[in-house]
């Protein structure tokens, strides 16, 4: 029986009682009661079962009192922990190149400090948010919310933080505490165990002792502890929470602690991976920073639960969609240089994993950082044959390698560029030299002098360029310094790159800089378009790989043998594919001046979908509520549009931990 909101604005009682405002919600399938000391929240879980968690209104008492399935207490006595460390960003908020601790200013850590002042409780579509002000974070101040969705036994616990100090970058570890199971018959507590899947996939289950976290690396960001009567897992967003790298070394992001009668589970980042650059998160002065992380509570055993996460990642894998091909492109994996030498017969190490994540095709970039791109000869000749040669040689009918490079020469910034089958070309050419000639074994040869030549070269190959990275890394300023040239107004030259990068936890949309890149451009007049790229180096099956990933769905009947992956660039270049982190997928969309029709599927609860639309010189944008959705959905849904005045359109789907989807611009001229 679900239980009467209580309609007061505000409770006081003693000044160690804090005020709480209920006035925000609305009847609906959760509901709260609050009293003197205390406020329930009340739903049922997707089961019909009754769950609950009860508040401490109390400033002296642990935050949560209990979360109850059916009665039966799950956790007791729990609280919120935060840490944050804090640096300064140089060269903008796009800027990757960067590194926080080597700023002259330094770091600061944190540890929040909880001073509750107040509560208020606000609906928000089917679902509820309980507010705690009174979080001090360092530089943040803010406060703790819980949000609960109706049909799950899924919680969301958040520290809602702003900052004003400027240029501030940050990363965040987060943990929830509560009290250990205890033998109730002699009074003592029983061993803590904590369970997950390792970098192995095997899964495992070990004892938690000592006060200090211990870091636990995981595969699928999930830790799992038994409690009194059940379970409960902990695990970050699946990708928001891990801003970009150039490598995805599994470095231990989540931690355990057993002590003195209580248990903690939660999320970390570390300061610095050993590498050049490592920009952390944005936190622009006055935004809302959101630093969430997921609870999930069960009955049943911490190996059941951990199964039940793995649902929302599909086990970290992209789901396959009658219709459609999955790609991945722009990765560093130095393939061809290895191949040389070990044989093409040899099988190497992304490629399982790649399969084993549902990725159908990969468009790699060899030749950044590893053998001789500059070459003026022979030996770079001989390996974009051997690139051509292995590439092949690892395609099947389960699994195609399309042959790409980050070219960086002459066009202006970074740019990924391949053919629809096999061309040899030089990166340079002296005076006197041929555009084109004939070498033999190899055939046609062309010398690239300039951006002429490379488009020259482009267009008579049938070529597919796009912006790597742009507005950020090595193409900081691009494709805007060039948005003039021919060759970036022809329609050879495909658009940009889209990567979740950089990070700002203040809205649940990702990869704004590529996002606003593709509406400048469309209002440009060009009709360009993104798509996923991952940008990482070597990677292994032990790698944190899918928090970096995102993939295309490309519209193909069947997947292409080798030689002819040119019927995949050209199902791009008519715009057949959306862009997925995977959790949300876009097999049906359709916009028109007059509405929007998108069938969509989801793993966790959506939180919104955003109508995007230009005249040729503004962009706008509408925001549409999907707050109403349960986890694990399919539904066609239909929007209203107002297009009268607009040139293109687009659409985007977001869920709750700001994974998400989108497509391309529909031209409506």
């Amino acid at each position: 029986m679900k239980l009467p909101v209580v309609a007061a604005t505000a409770i006081l009682c003693s000044a160690q009682v804090i005020p709480v405002d209920t006035s925000g919600v609305r009847p609906g399938p959760v509901s709260i009661t609050a009293s003197t000391n205390s406020v329930i929240v009340s739903w049922q879980d997707e089961r019909g079962r009754a769950c609950s968690a009860a508040f401490s209104l109390e400033a002296n008492r642990p935050l949560v009192a209990a979360i109850r399935i059916d009665g039966k207490a799950i956790v007791e006595n729990a609280r919120p922990l935060y840490w944050a460390e804090t640096g300064k960003r140089r060269g903008g908020w796009d800027q990757f190149f960067d590194l926080p601790p080597s700023h002259p200013d330094g770091t600061r850590r944190f540890q929040s400090a909880y001073q509750p002042r107040a509560a208020r409780v606000k609906s928000t579509g089917n679902r509820v948010e309980l507010y705690f002000d009174g979080l001090k974070l360092g530089i943040f101040e803010g406060g703790i919310a819980y949000t609960f969705y109706p049909g799950t036994r899924l919680i969301q616990q958040t520290a809602v933080v702003s900052t004003s100090e400027p240029d501030t970058a940050y990363f965040y570890d987060a943990g929830f505490q509560f009290a250990a199971e205890t033998d109730r018959r002699a009074g003592n507590n029983m061993e803590s165990q904590v369970s997950y899947f390792d970098t192995e996939g095997k899964l495992r289950a070990e004892a938690m002792m000592g006060p200090e976290r211990q870091p636990h690396a995981v595969r699928y960001r999930t830790l799992a502890a038994r409690t009194a009567n059940g379970s409960i897992a902990v695990f970050p967003a699946p990708h928001q929470y891990f801003f970009a790298r150039d490598f995805t070394t599994n470095m231990a992001h989540l931690w355990s602690r057993a002590w003195r009668g209580q248990i903690g589970l939660g999320i970390r980042q570390l300061p610095d991976d050993n590498t050049n650059f490592y920009p952390w998160m944005n936190a622009p002065p006055g935004t809302e920073q959101r630093m969430s992380l997921f609870l999930q509570i069960s009955d049943a055993t911490p190996a059941a639960l951990l199964e039940e996460v793995l649902r929302y990642t599909s086990r970290d894998r992209y789901p396959a969609l009658p219709g459609y091909k999955t790609l991945a492109s722009h990765w560093h994996v130095a393939y061809t240089v290895q191949a040389m030498e070990k044989g093409f017969d040899w099988t190497p190490p992304f490629k399982p994993v790649l399969k084993e994540m549902g990725v159908d095709m990969a468009m790699i970039a060899d030749f950044h950082g590893d053998g001789h791109p500059r070459d003026t000869g022979q030996v770079r000749l001989k390996e974009l044959d051997a690139y051509y040669r292995a590439c092949g040689a690892q395609s099947d009918g389960a699994f195609l390698l399309i042959p790409a490079e980050e070219a960086n020469a002459h066009l202006g910034g970074h740019y990924s560029v391949t053919f629809p089958k096999p061309v040899y070309w030089i990166m340079s050419r002296a005076d006197g030299e041929p555009f084109l000639s004939r070498m033999e074994p190899f055939g046609e040869v062309y010398r690239t002098k300039d951006a002429a030549d490379v488009f020259a070269m482009v267009k008579k190959e049938n070529g597919f360029v796009y912006q790597t990275h742009p507005r950020t890394k090595g193409s900081m300023g691009f494709p805007d310094k060039v948005r003039e040239e021919p060759f970036f107004r022809d329609a050879s030259y495909f658009g940009a790159g889209f990567k979740a990068m950089p990070s700002d936890l203040s809205t649940p949309r990702q990869g704004l800089r590529a996002l606003n890149l593709l509406d400048d451009m469309n209002n440009w007049g060009l009709r360009k378009r993104l798509l996923g790229e991952v940008d990482v180096f070597q990677i292994d099956h032990t790698h944190e790989l899918y928090a970096h990933m995102n993939v295309s769905y490309v519209r193909l009947p069947a997947l292409p043998r080798f030689e002819e992956y040119g019927k995949v660039l050209e199902a791009m270049q008519r715009g057949e594919f959306f862009v997925t982190t995977g959790e949300v997928l876009l097999p049906e969309v359709k916009i028109t001046r007059s509405e929007v029709r998108a069938r969509v599927r989801w793993t966790m609860p959506l939180q919104q979908a955003v109508l995007v639309w230009g005249d040729g010189e503004t962009t706008r944008r509408e925001v549409i509520s999907l707050e109403a959705t349960a986890p694990s959905g399919e539904q066609e849904f239909q929007w209203r549009f107002d297009g009268r005045t607009a040139k293109w359109a687009r659409l985007e789907v977001w869920d709750v931990a700001g994974s998400g989807a989108f497509v391309n611009p529909v031209r409506l001229e």
